[in-house]
C-alpha cells in the first residue's frame, strides 16, 4: 500500500487527508467490512462500512474510474480537492481515499439518516421550526464555502445528508451535511474574471442565470437554498411544468407564490424571506450571510426584516419618496378642491384692497354664480347678501347702467364651484335663502331691462 501525492494548488489550505494506493480491490475488505447500500446515484454507489481494527461506523462511496478525458474525471477530482480544503459542522467529513486500477473509494462520515429527499417524501412536509433549523445550517456551510471562494452549484433535497436517525417522535434536530461537491468549483475571487458560464446543476433547483448563459456567480447557491425551504415547507417545488422548455419560462419569467393551502399555515416572515431568496435577478437577491442574520432565522422578533441589500434598499427607498410625493400632491390637490372658500376669501380681500378697475361679468358667469350658492360658506353668503343689497340700493335710485358687480361675484364668476353643497346652520338658513334669491334677482339682463323701463318712463313724464 503506498501513499499518493494529491496534486494541490499553491497558497491553498489543505487537511491532511490520505489517499492511499491499492494493488487489488480485496485489499480493501481486509481494512473495512462493508454492509448494507445506502444510497446509489450516476456518480457512485454508497455503503455503510465498519472499520476492523477500530469498530467505527463509516460510509465508502465506491466509484468506477471513468475513462481518461471524460467529465466524470474532473468531477471526481473536484469532490476530492474540495473535500480535502473544508471542516465545517455541515459539510460531508472526507477521511480517506484509497485508488485502485478500476476503482476509487472515498472514505466518509456516516449518515444514518439518509437524505432530505427520503425524509420529505416521508414526512410530506416539515414545520417551520424544522425548516429553520435545517435553512440555517445549511446557510452557515454555504457561507463557509463561500468565504473560501467555492461555489457548490448542485444544491438540492438529495445532496443534503442527515446525520441522526429521526425517530417516530421526530424531537431530535435533524442535523444536516451537504456532500456531493463533483459540481463544484473553486474560483480566484469575485471579480468578472471569475464568472461561471457552464451550465450545470439539477433544473428544478437551478438558478436562472446558469439557465441564461449570460454568466453567474456563487449567487446560484443561494436560489438553490430557497428552492429547498420552499419545498420542505409545502412538499413541492415553486415552479413546475410538464415539459422542461416550459419549465425553463416558468423559473426565468415568473415569480414565485404561495397558493396552496398549506401556505396559510406559514407565517408572512417566512414567505416574504423566501420571496428575497428567488429574486430572479441576482444582484436583488439575498446573500447566504444576510440569510443568517434574517430575523426568522435568528427568531428576533424586535428586528425589522430589512431589504436583502444595497440594490433593494436603494428601490425601498425610492418607492418610499415617490409614494409620499405622491401623497402630498394628493393633499394638496385636495386642499384646493375642498376649500374654496380661503382662495376665494383672499382674492376678494385683495381685491376690495387695491380697488381695481371692476371686472366684467358675463351671464354665464352668473349662472355659475347661482349654481355655487349653496356650496359657499357663512361668511361668504353673508357678505354675498350685502353686496347685492347694496346693488339694489343703487337701483332703486334710478341710476342708468347696469351694475358693477362685487369682487365676490367675479371670483364666482371665474372660478365655478365643484364641490358637494355644504349644510347650513340654522341662524343661516334664512340668510343663504334670501341670498339666493337676491342673486337671482341681481342678473345683469333683469336689472338693465328694469333701468330701462325707468328711462322711457322718465321720457314721458317730461314729455
Amino acid at each position: 500500500m503506498n501513499m499518493v501525492s494529491p496534486g494541490t494548488n499553491s497558497g491553498t489550505l489543505e487537511r491532511a487527508v490520505p489517499v492511499l494506493r491499492l494493488e487489488d480491490d480485496a485489499d480493501l475488505r481486509e481494512i473495512y467490512t462493508c454492509g448494507r447500500k445506502l444510497g446509489q446515484g450516476s456518480f457512485g454507489v454508497v455503503y455503510e462500512a465498519i472499520h476492523v481494527e477500530t469498530r467505527t461506523k463509516w460510509a465508502i462511496k465506491e466509484v468506477c474510474k471513468p475513462a481518461p478525458g471524460s467529465s466524470k474525471v474532473e468531477m471526481l477530482e473536484n469532490e476530492i480537492n474540495i473535500l480535502k480544503r473544508v471542516n465545517h459542522a455541515h459539510i460531508i467529513h472526507l477521511k480517506e481515499v484509497y485508488v485502485t486500477a478500476k476503482m476509487t473509494y472515498l472514505v466518509t462520515e456516516l449518515c444514518v439518516g439518509g437524505d432530505l429527499k427520503q425524509l420529505l417524501k416521508r414526512k410530506k412536509f416539515f414545520t417551520e421550526d424544522e425548516t429553520r433549523h435545517i435553512v440555517s445550517s445549511l446557510a452557515d456551510a454555504v457561507v463557509y464555502l463561500h468565504k473560501r471562494d467555492i461555489v457548490h452549484r448542485d444544491l438540492k433535497l438529495g445532496n443534503i445528508l442527515v446525520k441522526n436517525a429521526v425517530g417516530e417522535d421526530e424531537s431530535d434536530r435533524i442535523n444536516i451535511k451537504v456532500t456531493d461537491f463533483g459540481l463544484s468549483v473553486q474560483t480566484g475571487g469575485v471579480g468578472i474574471e471569475n464568472i461561471m458560464t457552464e451550465s450545470c446543476g439539477t433544473l428544478i433547483f437551478m438558478a436562472p442565470e446558469i439557465m441564461s448563459g449570460r454568466g453567474y456567480t456563487h449567487w446560484c447557491d443561494v436560489w438553490s437554498i430557497g428552492v429547498v425551504m420552499y419545498m420542505l415547507l409545502c412538499g413541492e417545488p415553486p415552479f413546475r411544468s410538464k415539459t422542461k422548455t416550459e419549465l425553463y419560462k416558468e423559473i426565468l419569467n415568473k415569480e414565485v407564490e404561495f397558493t396552496q393551502t398549506m401556505w396559510k399555515t406559514v407565517s408572512d416572515a417566512a414567505k416574504n424571506l423566501l420571496t428575497c431568496l428567488l429574486k430572479v435577478d441576482p444582484a436583488y437577491r439575498m446573500s447566504a450571510n444576510q440569510l443568517l442574520e434574517n430575523p426568522w432565522i435568528t427568531g428576533d422578533t424586535n428586528v425589522s426584516a430589512l431589504p436583502s441589500n444595497v440594490l433593494e434598499m436603494i428601490r425601498h427607498h425610492r418607492e418610499k419618496q415617490e409614494r409620499t410625493q405622491s401623497q402630498e400632491d394628493i393633499s394638496l390637490s385636495s386642499e384646493d378642491t375642498l376649500d374654496p372658500s380661503i382662495s376665494s376669501r383672499t382674492a376678494s380681500s385683495k381685491t376690495n384692497s387695491n380697488h381695481k378697475s371692476p371686472v366684467k361679468l358675463n351671464p354665464k358667469s352668473s349662472r355659475e354664480s347661482r349654481l355655487c350658492s349653496h356650496s359657499t360658506s357663512t361668511k361668504q353668503t353673508k357678505d354675498g347678501v350685502g353686496s347685492i343689497r347694496q346693488d339694489k340700493h343703487k337701483n332703486g335710485s334710478k341710476t342708468p347702467g347696469p351694475p358693477q358687480p362685487t369682487p365676490t361675484q367675479s371670483h364666482a364668476g371665474v372660478k365655478p364651484c365643484t364641490q358637494q353643497p355644504k349644510t347650513l346652520d340654522k341662524k343661516d338658513v334664512s340668510a343663504g335663502q334670501k341670498s339666493a334669491s337676491d342673486k337671482r334677482s341681481s342678473s345683469p339682463t333683469i336689472k338693465s331691462r328694469t333701468a330701462l323701463v325707468n328711462q322711457r318712463q322718465n321720457t314721458k313724464e317730461k314729455s
